[in-house]
């Protein structure tokens, strides 16, 4: 984990140590992310429906590990945002134990089946949370994030998402309506099958993750109890800020309107 953590902090050692703060202090501060991590428990299962979540195996030429996240048509009354959150910082867990040092990451969302209620139910202030997580307690160098498929209210889930996100972050978003436009940033020989590459099927790759993820079970147990006293703490710090600072993204819910 460390090697990642300095390499994701540009080699300041400063800014490392105050980001394994923040990754052990979240998991003590946000149960609903970060407690029964159950990969076999009924949470888990039902949020896999909603989003297929897979690391692809190859790097881009500049070493980027491009990650596709899918949409399923999965009925939406069911859907949890919070159950999801948690699925997506287990598979960041996971990779922050097996990973190589890579150069930066590129986020993939295919929104072809997202709808108004969907965004309706990420509209809550765990997507502050979440977002101070991934940005602040994990050290991933996020360089291009790319919605493709996407309906033409598009717009407003981005915007949900960009008021709680570092300036530099909003400006890496690029919408797509097609797959194909996706080919000038990542190699095609690269992506899925169903975005017409030269990988395997997302469905494949899916069943992969599945196993492995499975294969932590105990792992994910053991993790649970391993996050700060914050009683030890013997000043305050970025990870024990009150929570109108702790988040550190600009943004509120009143400038939020979702037709």
């Amino acid at each position: 984990m460390l090697p990642l953590v300095v390499r994701g902090c540009k080699h300041n050692l400063e800014r490392a140590k105050v980001k394994v703060d923040t990754y052990y202090s979240v998991r003590g501060s946000m149960p609903e992310i970060f407690q029964s991590r159950d990969p076999l428990g009924q949470e888990i299962l039902e949020a896999s429906k909603h989003m297929i979540i897979t690391p692809l195996p190859n790097l881009t030429p500049e070493g980027y590990r491009v990650t596709v996240h899918t949409f399923t048509n999965a009925p939406v009354a069911d859907f949890e945002p919070a159950s999801l959150y948690k699925l997506i910082f287990m598979k960041a867990d996971i990779r922050m134990v097996e990973e190589s040092l890579i150069a930066g990451d590129v986020f993939v969302f295919d929104v072809g089946q997202l709808s108004l209620t969907h965004i309706a139910k990420l509209a809550t202030p765990l997507i502050k949370s979440a977002l101070h997580c991934a940005q602040e307690a994990y050290p991933q160098r996020l360089k291009e994030i790319h919605m493709i498929n996407a309906p033409t209210y598009v717009d407003k889930v981005v915007n949900v998402y960009k008021m709680f996100m570092k300036e530099k972050i909003r400006n890496r978003f690029h919408i797509h309506t097609s797959y194909k436009t996706l080919y000038p940033f990542i190699p095609q020989s690269i992506l899925p099958s169903n975005f017409g590459g030269g990988g395997k099927s997302v469905e494949t790759l899916e069943g992969e993750w599945k196993k492995k993820l499975e294969s932590y079970a105990d792992w994910f147990t053991k993790q649970e109890s391993i996050v700060t006293n914050e009683k030890r703490r013997l000043s305050k710090s970025t990870s024990t800020q009150n929570t109108d600072n702790i988040f550190g993204c600009e943004g509120a819910f009143r400038k939020l309107a979702i037709d």
